[in-house]
């Protein structure tokens, strides 16, 4: 068997594309040899085995190199003339040997392919067993803790796709609707919300998020540390980035594809709504009412002046709902009626 050494350094340097034609056929005979078979299938399979998410066991490792071996050589036959792959018969000209090199890189390159196809087929496999999700009502409201500690106040009708485990170097999640979350901190592993088109990136902090699908504008809202929120393109690449320190909110509009950043008075509110609480402060009262619905489940309509009023206040929903209407009521100088379907609110501000 040719030295060990000389076979391996000249395998790296043809990984590498630094393998001169002379090199590149000296590679194909010692390919060929069955004395070199062992030595290849354990190069190639440390090659493959630096691009797997997980480690492969004997059998799949076994199947990988031999499919790329088949790919390498049935590809090299089908596409060198029959006098240039004989390994016995040296190649005439250089340029001969130049055209095989492009060959290998381009049998190198689809066959790469194909292994960054499998390998995220395994891995995308791997992101669906590991991918758990809670999901609330209308009137629920859940509090689930992560696998690496972090907690989650999910508000209702809302979804929050989670991992139970790392699957690389990132904890991430989906959300649509809106949640509280305090992430634990970790440098090396950042904490990813995916809302759409919105991500939200942080180490170690508290903050709200809203994103309700169905809704043109999405915000969060950091109570400590810092959040890096950004909007994405179709394609998943960044278009914009806003920086958040405590006290301040990032406004994403869906519709118009625009992110903004705006200092706010208090981040009290979305603290107390992770409890329930539900505090206004010059909030129109449609926004108000979409929120009793999603609390509540009941249907609740406005008559046309009560829309155009705006709230300031403070509700309790753990007290029954006809109590925090008639609290509603009070606010804008509204009335409340109840119906066979549920509630109607009407009158308010601009009758004054």
């Amino acid at each position: 068997m040719e030295d060990q050494a000389y076979i391996t350094t000249l395998f790296n340097k043809y990984i590498a594309v630094q393998c001169s034609p002379d090199e590149i056929k000296e590679l194909f005979k010692l390919l060929n040899k069955k004395e070199n078979e062992k030595l290849f299938n354990l190069l190639i399979g440390n090659e493959l085995s630096k691009d797997t998410l997980a480690p492969l066991n004997a059998e799949q490792e076994d199947k990988a190199i031999i499919n790329v071996k088949s790919v390498l050589l049935s590809e090299i036959r089908s596409q060198v003339p029959s006098k240039a792959i004989k390994i016995k018969s040296p190649f005439r000209s250089n340029n001969t040997w130049l055209k095989v090199a492009a060959l290998w890189l381009v049998i190198g390159s689809a066959t790469m392919f194909l292994l960054y196809r499998h390998f995220s087929d395994r891995y995308d496999g791997q992101i669906r067993r590991h991918t758990r999700q809670l999901v609330t009502k209308n009137g629920q409201r859940k509090f689930i803790q992560l696998f690496d500690g972090t907690k989650v106040w999910l508000s209702p009708s809302s979804s929050l796709n989670y991992a139970d485990q790392l699957i690389n170097n990132f904890r991430e999640v989906s959300l649509d609707g809106e949640a509280f979350f305090e992430v634990a901190k970790d440098k090396k592993h950042p904490f990813i919300i995916h809302s759409g088109r919105m991500q939200t990136q942080v180490v170690g902090t508290s903050f709200n998020v809203k994103s309700y699908s169905k809704q043109n504008i999405y915000n969060v809202t950091v109570v400590t540390g810092i959040v890096r929120v950004s909007m994405l393109s179709a394609k998943k690449e960044k278009l914009s980035e806003v920086i958040l320190k405590p006290k301040e909110q990032a406004v994403f509009n869906n519709l118009q594809a625009t992110l903004s950043d705006k200092s706010v008075t208090t981040f009290a509110p979305v603290v107390k709504k992770r409890d329930g609480i539900l505090s206004y402060d010059g909030i129109p009262v449609p926004e108000v009412v979409a929120d009793f619905r999603r609390y509540y489940n009941q249907s609740i309509e406005l008559e046309n002046k009560s829309a155009t009023c705006l709230c300031y206040g403070e509700f309790d929903t753990s007290k029954p709902i006809d109590i925090v209407l008639r609290q509603l009521a009070a606010a804008v100088g509204a009335t409340v009626r109840q119906t066979d379907k549920g509630y109607f609110l009407e009158g308010g501000c601009s009758d004054r």
